[in-house]
């Protein structure tokens, strides 16, 4: 019996490291919102038609006035990256927020099922609910003037980590690109390069520093 009851806590073990290690970034966010839940809420943003105007305004900023660079909020950000998702129908999220990290974003959001294309759906081994929530995390980049790219890194649907080649198919179709898990986010075209920091992101105009 004592052979069996080490077997069984052994088991469990190596279940929690295994969840620990799966949900690694989940965890260390959890531990740094407890930390300094003030610091961690400053680096979230959340789409809105005054951001947008705003983060507009300082794009163009770029081209009129010319300096080397120009610092957008994450609720700038979160609003550009909302309007520059083409890769999804009009209406198909909801309640999205980007949080920021280091050359990262962490976009958390519900996802209408019945907006979305059949070709996608089919990809799906479950029946979606109506509103799924999808969290993914990935590296921010430029690509030229006018467009980024999203490498996705993590992607949880229902609090549950999806395969990267699941994910890689899915944007597949949705995009007709090659399976390599990369989203086109479309910018202003004055913007031509940026860094995106926790703190915010710092946008350079075309012809400037990248």
């Amino acid at each position: 019996m004592r052979c069996l009851g080490r077997l069984v806590w052994g088991i469990v073990l190596l279940l929690l490291l295994a969840a620990g290690w799966l949900y690694r970034d989940e965890v260390t966010r959890w531990a740094r919102l407890r930390l300094n839940p003030q610091a961690e809420a400053r680096r979230v943003g959340r789409p809105s038609e005054p951001a947008l105007a705003s983060a507009m305004r300082k794009a163009d900023s770029l081209l009129r006035f010319q300096p080397d660079s120009v610092l957008l909020t994450p609720d700038e950000l979160a609003a550009l990256v909302a309007s520059g998702a083409r890769f999804l129908p009009a209406g198909a999220l909801d309640s999205v927020s980007v949080e920021l990290g280091n050359r990262t974003i962490r976009v958390r959001t519900l996802v209408r099922t019945s907006r979305l294309p059949k070709r996608l759906l089919g990809v799906i081994p479950v029946t979606p609910d109506s509103l799924e929530e999808v969290i993914a995390t990935g590296a921010l980049t430029p690509v030229r003037a006018g467009v980024a790219e999203l490498a996705l890194t993590k992607v949880l649907v229902r609090g549950l980590p999806v395969p990267s080649e699941m994910v890689s198919r899915m944007i597949g179709r949705l995009t007709g690109r090659a399976d390599d898990g990369r989203l086109e986010i479309l910018l202003p075209q004055s913007i031509s390069g940026f860094r995106v920091r926790p703190t915010g992101v710092t946008i350079y105009r075309s012809g400037g520093r990248q």
